[in-house]
């Protein structure tokens, strides 16, 4: 009988003894001799249900308490302890020392960031998420659903076919090869390079926010970079990705802000929607924004940015894109990959004169276009 078995036969035995205390006071009478031996039948029964249940909660929650232990157990390490010991030249416990290289800490998912309650039992708030992923909800890539490679380990090759060809042909004419075409777009990790400076004061709080803190941090300053790189007009290297404005063969450039109108609008939307984009939406720079914000669709009409839509698509503001850039564009084309390695070096020089120590981060990352479903302009400078 299992536990579950166990408290059901004990409300059934409850039960049955009520229903004979009822019977006896419902017929104004003692109870007889049978009835008293069979309630004293219940009560035993029922005492001894009562002990193994109790026995059988105790041994699960020792159960869990063990397991619980054996989890702090593997949550020694963290990520805001590893910086302040390496800048401040105290001693790695054995746990730490596996991702330390000198003034280098090798960062890994298994760095965990975890705090004390007033107990003093190890916990770890949801909160605290793993670097790569802090830098994906801090992009503008995350914001717009660009698809999202995280803890990548190798080049990521993503197929693209280019679609069938179909043709009419007379009744007994060969039938020409309606096959289309397949390549593809191959994410390599290219080396980020961003740096954080930290006060030496934050480094001695003891805060359960800090490691937050700390992380969100590092995170904006990657995820900036990496945004300026993306939406920029930059030609690609081998060392970093090309911007989505670069390419002449769909941004086009020309005309003032002040001339801005909504035909520049339809222009894009027309661009994508000849290469079948129907899921499209804006991403634009804030001299845009502003702009269309004090443009109408026609007299008397609505503004072609209106709240946070472009001409009822939804639209994206960002100072990393591209100055007086926009884009229109089906998010889905646009892919990202983050890797696994990602290493901090501890500067305690640099900025020893403010106080402050240097967190210079190496990320490993790449972004591309795998579909052509994609418009953009730069307007000139006035």
């Amino acid at each position: 009988m299992d536990m579950l078995e166990k408290k059901e036969r004990v409300i059934t035995l409850q039960d049955e003894l009520r229903g004979i205390i009822s019977n006896g006071e419902a017929e104004v009478r003692e109870l007889n001799e049978t009835e008293t031996s069979r309630m004293a039948e219940i009560r035993s029964e029922i005492d001894t249900l009562n002990a193994e249940i109790e026995a059988e909660e105790k041994e699960n929650r020792e159960l869990i308490n063990n397991k619980e232990n054996k989890t702090e157990n593997k949550m020694e390490v963290r990520l805001y302890n590893l910086i302040k010991k390496v800048a401040l030249g105290e001693t790695l416990t054995d746990e730490e020392r596996q991702y330390v290289s000198g003034s280098k800490i090798n960062y890994r998912t298994d760095i965990q960031a975890q705090s004390t309650d007033a107990a003093g039992k190890a916990a770890v708030p949801e909160d605290k998420k793993a670097l790569e992923v802090a830098v994906r909800n801090a992009s503008v890539l995350n914001r717009i659903g660009a698809t999202w490679f995280n803890g990548a380990t190798g080049d990521i090759s993503i197929p693209r076919y280019s679609g069938s060809n179909v043709a009419w042909a007379g009744e007994i004419a060969e039938a020409a090869d309606g096959a289309g075409e397949f390549d593809e777009v191959v994410l390599q990790p290219k080396r980020l390079t961003a740096y954080l400076n930290v006060s030496k004061t934050f480094l001695a709080q003891v805060s359960d926010d800090a490691e937050a803190i700390l992380i969100r941090d590092l995170a904006e300053a990657i995820a900036e970079k990496f945004d300026m790189t993306v939406f920029s007009a930059d030609s690609g290297t081998t060392t970093r990705p090309e911007g989505l404005f670069y390419n002449s063969g769909y941004t086009t450039t020309g005309g003032t802000m002040s001339a801005i109108t909504y035909d520049d609008v339809l222009d894009l939307e027309l661009a994508v929607e000849e290469k079948n984009g129907t899921n499209y939406m804006f991403i634009a720079s804030p001299q845009v924004k502003f702009g269309l914000k004090g443009t109408q669709m026609a007299s008397g009409l609505q503004m072609v940015w209106n709240g946070n839509e472009v001409d009822g698509y939804k639209a994206v503001v960002s100072n990393s894109v591209e100055r007086k850039g926009i884009i229109c564009m089906d998010p889905r084309d646009l892919v990202a990959a983050v890797w696994q390695n990602i290493d901090i070096t501890v500067d305690p020089y640099t900025r020893a004169a403010y106080n402050e120590i240097r967190l210079v981060v190496n990320f490993l990352c790449d972004c591309k276009l795998k579909g052509d479903r994609i418009a953009a302009k730069v307007f000139d400078a006035e």
